[in-house]
């Protein structure tokens, strides 16, 4: 695809910018050029099993293929027998390698052949040091919780330390309590999103933090014994798992040089600024849309051609800056809304490529926000300072709604239901608010899991002083031991529930939109956002964890999916059309979709 200019048509709320899309990239037009080589359409199946070293099949291994020079990586799993069948690929050289916690990476080259089956098998050894490969949720399972002072500083730490990063990036050295004090240090320094005063309870709990931390991790601390996560079974083993390589922004051929595929690296950190992906959308034809969140700019959103792999970006100019976006969705139309980075909501038509931006009236909190959703009658619902504003595409027109409990409060996730009403979440307030336009009433739903007792991980000393900071109320915090920190809700746009993400409380919620009657469910990790399918299955990433989990309302059992590149997500969305499941990965400039296949599908493939 050559440079395209697409020309923004002047109407109500809009002001004459314009959006460039840029070429594709060249690690798109390698793959391209390299299935052409090898036949274009010719592809064939790629089969095997994989043993362990005694000979034992292994069920639950990822294997994943990838052409050399391609930006496309493919990745199927292992059954109960340690088979595994990759869907047809295009004819060509492949490097091969299978993995799964506790054992060595294995590694093959193969050469696909035009027709018939190409068989590869592997085994694979036990890994002396598998602490690079554990999930964070493994790692604070492992902490010791056998006094109520270990369950309350393991529980400061948690709320502290992990609710921007994985835990891993903390645990994988070993630090005297000196050593633990400069790294705290350096996070009370730095650390701090959408005026979250997290910097307050850090500084409070320091010395203590420090003590712990050299107790279970310190150069002289014992050993901690880990249980390992089930591997993928069942339906979490069928799926095929297609990434997709973004270019870095400011390297246009360049790659994250950890970018998760190869799990005894340990957890991926952003390198070479690849930190920037936030949120993904597929668009009718199973495209791929994505925002631009962080990083040098150089482009608002990206287009991702499922085909060919191919990316091209899109720059919103706002000035002689180019914006920034972190929230995108579609409605029931096809069309596509993202906001703008600072105020404006935006429009994409993905057939025509038109983009249009609506400024809302500057009394509404500051305009669009962290996250954008849709609602059963198409009116848009965005987060902003203080509330939610809604808009109505048809007249062009606003209204907005402010929280009820300290309006102030930091807003992140918001969602609309299937009645037209809005809701969004109070991060750091634990509270959840919907607005009825119809009234102009809004509600709020406490977040408080029946299971948590707030006794158990504080003392009466820790009450007071959060107390007298205004945790939770006018003091902006959530960084206590019993918080449950909601991020980004979603609406089921056919049923009475939306569903909350608590994200350090690992649970849902799960409200009726009527009675406001509130359900949770536990789960294992720390969900970020909620989707809901056509068949009001709930979907949420755990983004810290590389995972995805499906909860069927029907049964209220969890399926967890594993992702094969080590992946800190922020967003997941589900193609209604294809049965697709997106995830976006933010620290390492990929896009991941996740298909289904049946027994029947995979059994016609061997």
């Amino acid at each position: 695809m050559g440079k395209r200019r697409a020309v923004w048509v002047l109407g109500a709320g809009l002001v004459a910018l314009t959006a460039v899309l840029t070429g594709a990239v060249p690690a798109a037009r390698e793959q391209a050029s390299s299935r052409a080589r090898s036949g274009g359409s010719a592809r064939s199946n790629l089969v095997g099993a994989i043993r362990a070293a005694d000979g034992a099949p292994l069920e639950g291994v990822v294997i994943s293929a990838r052409a050399p020079g391609a930006s496309i990586t493919t990745s199927v799993f292992t059954d109960e027998r340690g088979a595994y069948v990759f869907p047809a690929l295009p004819a060509g050289p492949y490097n091969l390698w299978a993995q799964a916690t506790g054992y060595e990476t294995a590694r093959a080259h193969v050469t696909i052949q035009t027709a018939g089956r190409t068989q590869q098998a592997f085994t694979l050894n036990a890994i002396a040091d598998l602490t690079p490969q554990l999930t964070p949720s493994e790692w604070l399972a492992a902490l010791p919780e056998d006094t109520k002072e270990q369950r309350r500083l393991k529980a400061i730490f948690r709320t502290n330390c992990t609710a921007c990063h994985p835990a891993t990036y903390v645990f994988q050295n070993r630090f005297d309590e000196n050593g633990w004090r400069a790294v705290i240090g350096f996070m009370e320094r730095n650390t701090g999103t959408g005026n979250i005063n997290r910097h307050t309870t850090v500084v409070h709990y320091e010395e203590e933090l420090a003590e712990y931390l050299a107790s279970v991790r310190g150069p002289s601390a014992p050993p901690l014994t880990f249980g390992l996560d089930p591997r993928p079974r069942g339906d979490a083993a069928r799926v095929v798992i297609t990434e997709y390589d973004v270019p870095l922004a400011g390297a246009r051929s360049e790659r994250a040089w950890n970018d998760g595929s190869d799990w005894s690296f340990g957890w991926p950190t952003a390198s070479m600024g690849a930190r920037w992906i936030h949120d993904v959308v597929p668009d009718n034809d199973g495209n791929a849309w994505g925002t631009r969140d962080r990083g040098p700019a150089d482009m608002t959103l990206f287009k991702i051609d499922t085909a060919t792999g191919q990316v091209t970006g899109v720059k919103v100019m706002n000035g002689q800056a180019i914006r920034r976006s972190h929230s995108i969705t579609k409605d029931q139309n096809g069309i596509i809304w993202f906001d703008g980075g600072d105020g404006p909501l935006g429009r994409l038509d993905p057939k025509t490529e038109r983009i249009e931006m609506f400024f809302p009236p500057l009394n509404m909190g500051g305009g669009q926000l962290t996250t954008v959703d849709v609602d059963a009658q198409g009116t848009i619902w965005g987060a902003t300072t203080g509330g939610a504003n809604r808009f109505d595409p048809e007249t062009k027109t606003w209204m907005h709604f402010s929280s009820i409990a300290w309006p102030r409060n930091f807003v992140y996730g918001t969602a609309g239901d299937a009645a037209g009403h809005g809701w969004w979440t109070q991060y750091t307030a634990d509270r959840v608010v919907t607005a009825d336009p119809t009234t102009g009433k809004t509600f709020e739903v406490l977040m408080r899991p029946p299971w948590v007792k707030e006794e158990d991980v504080t003392t009466e000393a820790d009450r007071e002083w959060y107390r007298s900071m205004g945790v939770m109320t006018w003091g902006n915090i959530n960084t206590v031991p019993h918080g449950q920190q909601p991020r980004r809700m979603g609406a089921d746009k056919r049923g009475e529930f939306v569903w909350v993400p608590n994200n350090a409380g690992n649970n849902l919620a799960r409200i009726n939109i009527r009675t406001l009657e509130t359900k949770y469910y536990a789960l294992q990790g720390n969900p970020y956002f909620v989707t809901v399918d056509r068949d009001s299955n709930v979907w949420t990433n755990l983004f810290a964890d590389a995972k995805v989990a499906r909860l069927d309302p029907r049964t209220e059992q969890f399926t967890y999916y594993t992702l094969p590149s080590r992946c800190e997500s922020r967003n997941i969305s589900v193609d209604n059309i294809r049965g697709d499941v997106w995830v976006p990965c933010a620290n390492t400039s990929r896009v991941i979709r996740l298909r289904p296949r049946t027994e029947a599908e995979i059994e016609a493939l061997r």
